[in-house]
C-alpha cells in the first residue's frame, strides 16, 4: 500500500512539474493593433506618420516575423488609427506599427539610441509616396514656380496624406475615402494628381496597372515615412527581453523586402476596376 501511494505521489508531482514547465515554455502573446485604412479617419494635417494602407500586407509580413520567433506569438487587432493609439495608451494592445515622434514616447517605446533617436536598422519599413498623374500634370509640375500656392488639385485617399512635404502649399486637397476614387478623379480629369505608395524601403512598387489610364508616378517621392514596431510602455517594461528579441529579428529578417512583396501581392488597387489590367 505504501508503495502504491509513493508511486501515486511521484506521478502527481511529475504531472504538475511537466504542466508548470509547459506553461513556462509557452510563447508570450503579443497583441498588435494594426490600423485599418477602411476604418481610419481622414489624415488632415497629419505629420510624420506612415500611410495607413493595405493592412493585410502588414499582417502577412508580421506573420513571417512571428514564425521566426519561437518565444512569442502575435495576435492581431484591426482597428481605426485613433483606437490603436488609445489601446496602446491603456495597455489593451501591446504593440503597433507607427511613425516616430517625441510625443509618442510618452506612451510607447521605439527602438532608439541613447540620445532618443530612432534606429532605422530596427524599422519595419520605410514608405514613400509619389504624385501620380497624366503627362500634362508632369509637365506643369516640373515647370512650376517655387512659390505657387494652390496651383494643383490633389485627390488624397483615406490613409494617405501630403504630410510636411515642402510642396504641400501647392495643392488644393480633396479627400476621398478610397484610393480607387482618387485615381478615378485623376483619370477623368477632375483632379490633377493623386498620391500612391511608390517605394517601400527603396524597392519600387509596380504601378503599371495605372498605365492604361495614362497615369504615371512622378519621382522622386514627395515624402517618406519610416514605420517602426513600437511597444506600449506597460508591455515593454514587463517584457524588455522579448521586445528586444523582436526588434533584433526585424533587423535580421530584412522584412522591408518581404513587406514590399506582400504589398504587391495584396494591393487593393489590383482588385478594383481602376487597378485591373485589360
Amino acid at each position: 500500500m505504501m508503495l502504491f501511494f509513493t508511486r501515486a505521489f511521484l506521478c502527481t508531482g511529475l504531472f504538475f512539474a511537466l504542466t508548470c514547465y509547459a506553461k513556462e515554455e509557452s510563447p508570450l502573446l503579443i497583441k498588435i493593433c494594426v490600423a485599418d485604412h477602411n476604418k481610419a479617419p481622414m489624415f488632415i494635417d497629419a505629420k510624420n506618420e506612415i500611410p495607413i494602407i493595405n493592412s493585410q500586407a502588414q499582417i502577412n509580413t508580421l506573420k513571417e516575423l512571428d514564425l521566426a520567433i519561437d518565444e512569442v506569438q502575435f495576435q492581431y487587432q484591426q482597428r481605426p488609427w485613433q483606437e490603436c493609439i488609445s489601446s496602446i495608451k491603456h495597455g489593451t494592445a501591446d504593440a503597433f506599427i507607427s511613425g516616430f515622434n517625441a510625443l509618442k514616447s510618452d506612451y510607447a517605446v521605439f527602438p532608439v539610441d541613447k540620445q532618443g533617436k530612432p534606429l532605422d536598422k530596427y524599422s519595419f519599413a520605410s514608405l514613400s509616396q509619389c504624385l501620380i498623374g497624366k503627362r500634362r500634370f508632369h509637365s506643369k509640375w516640373n515647370s512650376r514656380e517655387v512659390f505657387q500656392s494652390k496651383a494643383f488639385s490633389l485627390a488624397v485617399a483615406n490613409g494617405h496624406f501630403v504630410g510636411d512635404a515642402s510642396s504641400e502649399d501647392a495643392f488644393f486637397i480633396e479627400h476621398t475615402f478610397m484610393l480607387q476614387t482618387a485615381i478615378e478623379r485623376v483619370a477623368q480629369d477632375n483632379a490633377d494628381a493623386a498620391l500612391v505608395i511608390c517605394e517601400i524601403s527603396k524597392n519600387k512598387v509596380d504601378l503599371s496597372q495605372y498605365y492604361q489610364f495614362k497615369l504615371a508616378p512622378l519621382f522622386p517621392p514627395i515624402n517618406t515615412s519610416i514605420a517602426y514596431l513600437a511597444f506600449s510602455n506597460e508591455f515593454f517594461y514587463k517584457h524588455k527581453l522579448d521586445a528586444n528579441l523582436v526588434w533584433e529579428q526585424l533587423a535580421n529578417k530584412q522584412l522591408a523586402v518581404v513587406y514590399a512583396r506582400m504589398f504587391q501581392n495584396t494591393s487593393p488597387a489590383q482588385n478594383t476596376h481602376y487597378g485591373t489590367k485589360e
